[in-house]
């Protein structure tokens, strides 16, 4: 008979905490093959320092081994209204009453949080299908959002080309101190202005200090980052800005994070440009970096457009649920 238990990198049993995180792994990789997405123990770890967003974790354990993990991810700054949910069990457990446990002990943290909405993944590699759909369908999920997995194979050999009036400026490990204001005001536009499907969030609070904290949190996971921005000349403000990683763990593969341009300065080319200039960096800085991965949902047109015409490849899937839950009883 099995049990849940909770689990944190703190505690003193680190074995069933990398258990727990080896699930996520294996899932991964029986869904997506071996170049599967996933966060490394330590990255996970280092992920419980963050603030600005909480996170509980749960193990499933049969026999005195981990079948079954889940994470419970609460955003404190804003969207409390929300909890983000991944699941994961081994392979062969699909389909069995671990999802079911899992699922019940989300739902009930999610509720005594007072959260009111719950999102979770799938996801799957192409030319395959969601085997998660009908789980979480059958849970009252609704798919919200698609999006899709696409690769750029390195090196590339375009140069960028800017538009009279801006600059393009990159970063190593971190951002100079006078970019965190303008940063942190695109970031906030960067939670709205891309496509969010049927999925209810509101703005993200960003500040200086919250681009300091991520840095920080970047760092402590290990991982190498390199950021490229445009600069409005005449006004001196950044504009746009890309942002990639490099896991320790996977020197071989980086992670395109977000990509923004500032909708008053659109239509000038800035998007393509601010890619090529980071890819450029990341060829010249980390060489060993074979191929970049980046997310897009299926109706963000225009991204989808400027990665094909870089040669980005479609290699996977993935959907967004949503749930709603009903508000927390008082007394």
């Amino acid at each position: 008979m099995g049990f849940l238990v909770q689990v944190s990198a703190l505690d003193a049993d680190r074995d069933r905490f990398r258990q727990w995180a080896e699930v996520f792994e294996a899932a991964g990789r029986a869904r997506l093959g071996a170049e599967h997405d996933v966060f490394s123990v330590d990255e996970l770890a280092a992920m419980e320092s963050a603030t600005a967003r909480g996170r509980r974790r749960a193990a499933w354990v049969e026999e005195l081994r981990v079948v079954g993990a889940v994470e419970l991810v609460l955003p404190q700054h804003d969207n409390t209204d929300l909890a983000e949910c991944y699941f994961a069990v081994l392979p062969g457990e699909q389909g069995t009453a671990v999802e079911e446990q899992l699922l019940d002990w989300a739902v009930g943290q999610a509720e005594a949080a007072g959260r009111t909405r719950m999102t979770t993944t799938t996801s799957w590699a192409e030319g395959a299908q969601d085997d998660q759909a009908e789980f979480f369908a059958s849970a009252g999920f609704a798919p919200a959002q698609l999006t899709l997995r696409s690769d750029l194979m390195l090196p590339i050999d375009r140069q960028p080309e800017v538009a009279a009036g801006y600059a393009l400026e990159s970063a190593v490990d971190g951002l100079p101190e006078e970019w965190l204001a303008d940063r942190a005001a695109l970031s906030r536009r960067m939670s709205t202005e891309i496509p969010l499907g049927e999925l209810a969030h509101e703005e993200e609070r960003w500040d200086p200090e919250r681009v300091r904290a991520e840095i920080a949190m970047t760092a402590s996971m290990g991982r190498r980052s390199l950021e490229t921005v445009a600069r409005h000349l005449e006004s001196g403000r950044l504009v746009g800005f890309t942002h990639v990683q490099v896991p320790a763990g996977t020197p071989h593969r980086a992670y395109q994070h977000d990509t923004l341009v500032d909708s008053a300065h659109r239509g000038h080319g800035l998007g393509i440009a601010l890619k090529i200039a980071n890819s450029i960096a990341l060829q010249e800085i980390l060489p060993a970096v074979r191929y970049v991965r980046t997310w897009n949902a299926v109706d963000n047109h225009p991204m989808l457009a400027v990665n094909r015409a870089l040669g980005y490849v479609v290699t996977a899937h993935m959907c967004e649920w949503q749930r709603h839950l009903p508000p927390r009883r008082e007394g």
